[in-house]
């Protein structure tokens, strides 16, 4: 899907844009060629004389605009992260109504006192949006509310919006409670017509905490369990669809986390502190919610932007081991801290409306809670269409720098329907997953480029299959003995026009099988052994394009890196692991991104350390005593690797990541 960005200059209606004109007055300022070719229709372009003018949207300002495509509409977006007025001063040929997102401030999670219980993590902000497709916690579509009608105030269709931006609430001082967040309000002034989303609610300290309403907001705030179950509502003041949702509830000196948007917040349990509730994904501000704009957090499991309010993780039990800290939820939540982490509860991530994350009392030492994610408020509406009609079926189509694109993320069929004598494609497959116990890290999925390939038959179907994610080796507890397993390699991707692209081979698990696995790119090797081979000329995938690299060699206390697309895994050195290789960038989406990054070695040091970065593209990191010691997963439909599991002795032996599935995009001129 194209993306115009952000304007700069005047609008494409302001300016004259005769290069003579007076003081320079060329309107526009966008120069790619899919954009040129949009606004080359406006009638008062001047290589464009006398044709009439195409269709528009609203004329209004306020907040950063930004145009994008999003199949064939092309979208205005205004985004508010401060207060302001959105001011409409023309009606639209495409309607008087607008669709928007309304997100308040999160709630701050509580803090402790030195050795004190984990405390609550904060509230969510409500989210409050009429943006088709977006599903609430019970699972039922969030209607459209009254539309917004073009003012009238100011005759012919003019006047103004307020837009409200509530703050994030005050991160607490030790041993208090957390605070509710500031509500965020769009809608005319003075008037009970608009739409509210309500603060999130306070995380909590205990059985002090008063009034009892505070965790209650848009998302309700956690506490842990003085006694008494303890929950914080959420959508509260109620509104349909709801606007969030409760808390999780804390478990003796264990502390819940704050509900999202999305989801409840998650009980505490065996002195770990429960998890923020997911927020959601609302691709408003954007082309697709993929695309990087620079607004919402970024969903890292996906890969995939513009997700909101999220609330804030649950303070771990004041006794239990480093990393005790629930999660904070997707979509800006802050992360809870337990004890052993010595610090305060993360905060929630501006302009995202995400709940601050709880803490502990640890010894010594007391910390406070996060503060909350300020919220935002975005407008847009449609302001002209595209005519490009696509030549084929199957996949995700959009339509980019006069491409028309088709993305599959899943298996399907491309059929050419009309005919196309060449198409650029880009195929990559499944990312092998990490090993276990100091495991290497995953070899990426093989790739597979062409920007112009013949396409026979035409019109004709294709069959598209995308190679899953390999597998990474299961994690075990303290005490548990060999085997250490491998990680499996990546399923391969198959489109009828490139060669079979191979799955990455699956990095090394300590024993019984440490050799890294051959695949598109190779895994990479532990307790000594070499990493996989990758799929390139000479290689045992003989009579083929290169499609990536080996992985790393492995020492006996850490790791090699998985291969990647772009280059090979790095060997471990002494106890230090190796990190991925390198992915490669390609914009056949009309955007930059790289794809098939090898995953990070993992290590067992003794004390400290870490284990190793997954590759850009984005493979996922391996992992060392004392962190999490499953390895991290590869990015889905990147085919990245997975990274290698680490080994903290007397604890766990950890598990490698799952590698990142595959990806098929073809395109070919509109």
């Amino acid at each position: 899907m194209g993306y115009l960005g952000r304007r700069i200059g005047l609008s494409q209606d302001q300016g004259d844009s005769n290069p003579g004109a007076a003081g320079g007055a060329v309107g526009g300022g966008i120069l790619d060629l899919f954009t040129n070719g949009y606004f080359e229709r406006q009638g008062d372009i001047y290589n464009a004389p006398g044709v009439p003018p195409p269709d528009t949207g609203l004329t209004a300002t306020g907040g950063v605009i930004s145009d994008y495509t999003d199949g064939p509409v092309v979208y205005r977006a205004h985004i508010f992260t401060s207060s302001g007025t959105f001011d409409v001063t023309a009606p639209g040929d495409f309607g008087d109504t607008v669709e928007y997102l309304v997100v308040a401030g999160g709630g701050s999670g509580g803090g402790t006192v030195s050795a004190g219980g984990g405390r609550g993590g904060g509230g969510a902000g409500g989210l409050r949006t009429n943006v088709p497709g977006v599903v609430n916690a019970a699972s039922a579509p969030l209607t459209i509310s009254t539309p917004f009608a073009t003012p009238t105030t100011g005759g012919n269709g003019s006047g103004s919006y307020t837009v409200t931006i509530g703050a994030g609430a005050a991160t607490s001082g030790n041993n208090t409670s957390g605070n509710k967040g500031v509500d965020s309000y769009f809608g005319p002034p003075s008037t009970p017509d608009g739409i509210t989303a309500a603060g999130g609610g306070a995380g909590g300290y205990g059985p002090e905490f008063s009034p009892a309403t505070e965790n209650d907001g848009g998302s309700g705030g956690a506490d842990y369990n003085p006694g008494t179950p303890w929950i914080g509502l959420g959508n509260t003041p109620p509104t349909s669809p709801p606007q969030g949702n409760n808390s999780g509830q804390g478990n003796g000196e264990t502390a819940g986390g704050g509900g999202g948007a999305g989801a409840v917040g998650t009980n505490a349990g065996g002195g770990t502190g429960g998890a923020g509730g997911a927020g959601v994904q609302v691709a408003i501000a954007g082309p697709t919610a993929t695309t990087f704009t620079g607004v919402g957090a970024l969903n890292p499991g996906p890969g995939e932007y513009q997700w909101f309010a999220g609330g804030g993780g649950g303070g771990g039990s004041w006794n239990a081991s480093p990393g005790a800290g629930g999660a904070g939820g997707v979509g800006g939540g802050g992360n809870g801290k337990g004890d052993g982490d010595n610090a305060n509860g993360d905060d929630g991530l501006a302009a995202t409306g995400g709940g601050g994350g709880g803490t502990t009392g640890q010894n010594p030492g007391a910390y406070n809670g996060g503060s909350g994610g300020s919220g935002i408020v975005v407008v847009r509406y449609q302001i002209g269409e595209l005519t490009a009609t696509a030549k084929a079926t199957g996949g995700a189509v959009s339509f980019a720098g006069g491409k028309t694109i088709h993305t599959f993320v899943n298996s399907g069929t491309f059929e050419i329907t009309s005919p196309i004598a060449n198409v650029e494609i880009l195929s990559v497959a499944g990312g092998g997953g990490g090993g276990k116990h100091n495991g290497g890290g995953g070899g990426a999925g093989g790739l597979l480029y062409s920007p112009s390939t013949p396409v026979n038959p035409s019109p004709g179907t294709y069959t598209i299959t995308i190679g899953a994610g390999g597998g990474g080796s299961a994690s075990s507890p303290s005490g548990t003995n060999p085997p250490y397993n491998a990680g499996q390699n990546g399923g391969n991707t198959t489109t009828g026009i490139l060669d079979l692209c191979y799955g990455g081979g699956g990095g090394g698990g300590n024993q019984p099988d440490p050799t890294g696995a051959g695949g598109g790119s190779g895994g990479g090797g532990s307790d000594g052994r070499n990493g996989g081979q990758g799929a390139y000329p000479g290689s045992p995938f003989q009579n083929i394009p290169r499609q990536g690299y080996q992985g790393g060699n492995g020492q006996p206390a850490a790791a090699g890196g998985g291969g990647g697309a772009g280059g090979a895994g790095a060997n471990a050195a002494g106890t230090s692991a190796g990190a991925g290789g390198i992915g490669l960038p390609y914009s056949i989406s009309g955007t930059a991104k790289f794809y098939a990054g090898g995953g990070g070695g993992g290590d067992r040091l003794t004390s400290g350390g870490g284990g190793a970065a997954g590759g850009s593209g984005i493979g996922g990191d391996g992992k060392g005593q004392p962190s999490v010691v499953r390895g991290g997963d590869g990015v889905n439909s990147t085919g990245s690797g997975g990274g290698g599991g680490g080994a903290h002795p007397g604890v766990a032996s950890g598990g490698g990541g799952t590698g990142g599935s595959g990806i098929v995009i073809i395109a070919y001129p509109s």
